[in-house]
């Protein structure tokens, strides 16, 4: 097994066994959403000059 998929089977593993269900879904969704607030607060911040 190369190094790749044992990373990738560690990765994989951790996902399944979170206390989060979906966490390898969600997580991706959580910086989407975090991505969207920084950039309105961006937008606040910049229309105030």
């Amino acid at each position: 097994m190369t190094q790749t998929a044992a990373a990738l089977e560690a990765y994989n593993a951790y996902w399944a066994n979170s206390f989060i269900p979906e966490a390898k879904i969600l997580w991706m969704v959580l910086i989407l959403i975090l991505a969207i607030v920084a950039l309105w607060q961006a937008r606040i911040f910049v229309s105030k000059f």
